[in-house]
C-alpha cells in the first residue's frame, strides 16, 4: 500500500518526507498543527510543519527527497 507523503519542516530548518494524516498522529505528539517528531536530518526529536504547497521550491523538494522518516507500517 503506497501512502501520500507530504514535505515538513523541523524547527531546526532541515526538510523531509512523512505521512502526515489531518487530525491522526500514528508516530508523532500533535500540538495544534505541528508535530513533536523524530527528524530523520538530525536524528532527534523536534517539532515539525506542515510546509504548504506554495512554498515548495525545487531545491526544497530536492531536500525533501533525500530525507525520509520512518514508515508506519
Amino acid at each position: 500500500m503506497e501512502l501520500d507523503r507530504t514535505i515538513v519542516q523541523c524547527s531546526k530548518g532541515a526538510c523531509y518526507e512523512t505521512v502526515w494524516f489531518p487530525l491522526v498522529s500514528f508516530k508523532a505528539i500533535r500540538l495544534g498543527n505541528r508535530r513533536f517528531q523524530k527528524c530523520p536530518v538530525h536524528q532527534r526529536w523536534e517539532l515539525a510543519r506542515m510546509v504548504p504547497e506554495e512554498e515548495w521550491t525545487e531545491e526544497v523538494i530536492a531536500e525533501a527527497a533525500k530525507h525520509h522518516d520512518s514508515n508506519i507500517v
